[in-house]
């Protein structure tokens, strides 16, 4: 962004030395973080469909040559927007289905500027099935601050926690954000397990941030690297289900925090080994109770059964009745 505005404010051509000393974010690169910061920026502006122009100018009284940048107003314009009433229809949804999200004010913004031009959106399409809601489990957990770090290509630091393990911190290269029906996974190199890791956002605790001593650009996503693949191939694809628990008040507080949601006064918690989590539960003692399905409940009902007979036969021993 500021290197849009300053080439759009200039009035001639801006030096490289120019941008190496006078704009944010430039200022104190050596010429291989400028150049690997500069292409990346030009990459970002050209997907906008803005173009930086380029020029060389020497020195008549030198062989030393300056490269001189502008974006003219030309390359800057934004065309005529002409939308079908189906395409217009389409902007409209869009920005209703994320409008309780973190990109909801960008989406609003979109649709004022839009209005603005004469365009008539309206999302009273039928057949859509969903509410105003129904993109808060796409578009929260991280959503648009993983896709930022996507798109600057910023290795990235955050704290992990599958179901029935423990939390652990993950220091990630992102290459892409993928969903799959009402889940939304990041997918990119984890740099502790030194290989292609998927993580679903919904169980990032807490917030994403950019690793220290880390440069934005300074990781190529691989030229063979699908999406699809890797997403299909994780074991967060693991078939997921759910566990609805009564959780005693001010007690077993970890299960607690990995509820993804309520329902009434329970908690709902994922799992994809019965076993484990029944395994966890029993280790709460009476503070959980299992409300559904009942093969959680069947297991977790075996489970105390064992540890009640281990404790009956140990009970019985001479030495420690003694």
């Amino acid at each position: 962004m500021n290197l849009l505005i300053a080439l759009r404010a200039a009035r001639g051509w801006v030096s490289r030395k120019t941008l190496m000393t006078a704009i944010d974010g430039y200022a104190g690169l050596d010429d291989v973080a400028f150049d690997r910061k500069f292409s990346r920026d030009k990459e970002l502006l050209r997907h906008m469909g803005i173009t930086i122009a380029t020029r060389a100018e020497h020195d008549a009284y030198s062989d030393v040559g300056e490269t001189g940048y502008r974006i003219s107003t030309d390359d800057y314009a934004m065309g005529d927007v002409d939308l079908t009433p189906s395409e217009a229809a389409a902007v409209a949804v869009a920005a209703r289905f994320w409008s309780d999200t973190e990109l909801g004010a960008s989406s609003a913004q979109a649709l004022t500027k839009l209005r603005a031009l004469g365009l008539e959106l309206s999302d009273d399409v039928p057949g859509l099935g969903f509410g105003p809601g129904a993109a808060s489990k796409l578009g929260n957990a991280n959503f648009a601050t993983a896709l930022h770090h996507i798109n600057a290509r910023e290795a990235i630091g955050f704290k992990y926690h599958k179901p029935g393990q423990s939390a652990r911190k993950v220091r990630l290269e992102p290459y892409a954000l993928l969903s799959r029906g009402d889940r939304v996974y990041l997918v990119g190199n984890d740099l502790d397990r030194g290989a292609e890791r998927t993580f679903r956002l919904t169980r990032i605790e807490g917030k994403l941030a950019k690793l220290g001593g880390r440069e934005p650009g300074d990781y190529s996503i691989p030229a063979d690297f699908v999406p699809q693949v890797s997403l299909n191939a994780s074991t967060e694809m693991a078939v997921v289900t759910e566990a609805v628990l009564d959780i005693a008040a001010h007690r077993a507080d970890p299960l607690r925090r990995r509820s993804v949601r309520t329902d009434g006064e329970h908690h709902v918690v994922e799992y994809s080994d019965a076993q484990t989590l029944a395994a966890e539960i029993v280790g709460y003692g009476d503070a959980v109770r299992v409300v559904r399905p009942d093969e959680l409940a069947r297991a977790v009902d075996r489970r105390r059964e064992v540890i009640g007979e281990a404790l009956d036969r140990l009970g019985g021993r001479s030495v420690l009745s003694a």
